[in-house]
């Protein structure tokens, strides 16, 4: 941590705010250090959190607290984070991770998430979800305070024997904290080219998805470029922006490399084992959402 900064690789220095928030990164920064069990979280994950809830306190300090806590208690998803490892290089290998170098109209990045090998026998699921988040790291640091994340997940080649393949604690562990520590404004998830069997997928996770993140889910059985202009795309979706195959080998190689000791160097930022603190904590009351979304079956369009 005295070598490279997080959440912001290589950016030691506070970034900019709106300076009607300056008070509050400050007192919030203050109560971190009165949480024993915390780690020593820098000025920038205040600003990164606060930012992703939208400047509500409350909020933030329930993000800060579970984004700890979850890394803590799914050792399987945020320990042993080189992306050199055998296990995360196969995942790799199967499934590309892309971000797209335009944004929407309204500002917002793109993220592209699609696989390239479709055998459901190499899917180690945990490993997968680790790359997954992995990833995300790196994108938060690249795009800093990100206006806004428009997720498409192309579930072309997903077959009945992926489900075979999850695990119920680590995803378990991931829905948690997706919906309840991730430090990023999730606008629209899009799942394409979506199969005849997605009810069944959205059966097992139904439980986990609380009302917000199952009002930003979309279905469709049709491709992204339904939905979004041919320059905002790769050409694999009949795009001119790029092809995800040359993109994501760009990404992957800076996360193997320039990344790699940072994202090794991540796993400090977890909650304290209890006997290790006095066990005064303060207790905060939680404030997102938890009401869950009757389910219906999906409408695919």
């Amino acid at each position: 941590m005295n070598v490279l900064s997080h959440p912001f690789m290589n950016n030691s220095e506070q970034v900019k705010i709106p300076v009607e928030h300056i008070d509050k990164v400050e007192s919030i920064f203050r109560w971190i250090g009165e949480q024993p069990r915390l780690p020593e979280y820098t000025k920038n994950h205040v600003i990164l959190f606060l930012h992703a809830c939208y400047w509500d306190i409350k909020a933030t300090k329930y993000a800060l607290l579970q984004y700890a806590k979850i890394r803590s208690s799914a050792p399987d998803i945020f320990e042993n984070r080189d992306p050199m490892l055998e296990n995360i290089q196969l995942t790799l290998n199967i499934a590309q991770m892309v971000a797209m170098p335009k944004k929407t109209r309204d500002g917002y990045e793109i993220l592209i998430y699609r696989l390239i090998d479709t055998d459901p026998s190499k899917i180690m699921f945990a490993d997968a979800i680790k790359s997954f988040c992995m990833f995300n790291d790196v994108r938060i640091s690249e795009d800093l305070l990100a206006e806004g994340y428009v997720v498409i997940f192309d579930m072309k080649g997903v077959r009945l024997g992926h489900i075979t393949r999850v695990q119920l604690g680590p995803l378990k562990s991931f829905m948690a904290y997706i919906q309840e520590a991730h430090p990023a404004r999730l606008k629209k998830i899009y799942i394409c080219h979506a199969a005849p069997f997605v009810n069944q997928i959205m059966s097992l996770v139904r439980p986990l998805i609380n009302s917000n993140l199952m009002s930003l889910l979309h279905f469709t059985s049709k491709g992204p470029q339904t939905i979004f202009e041919r320059e905002l795309l790769p050409k694999e979706y009949d795009g001119t922006c790029g092809s995800c195959i040359d993109l994501y080998s760009e990404q992957r190689q800076r996360m193997e490399t320039v990344y790699r000791e940072w994202l090794i160097n991540s796993t400090i930022f977890k909650e304290m084992p209890k006997e290790l603190t006095d066990g005064n904590k303060d207790k905060i009351q939680k404030v997102l959402p938890e009401q869950k979304r009757s389910f219906k079956s999906l409408e695919i369009d």
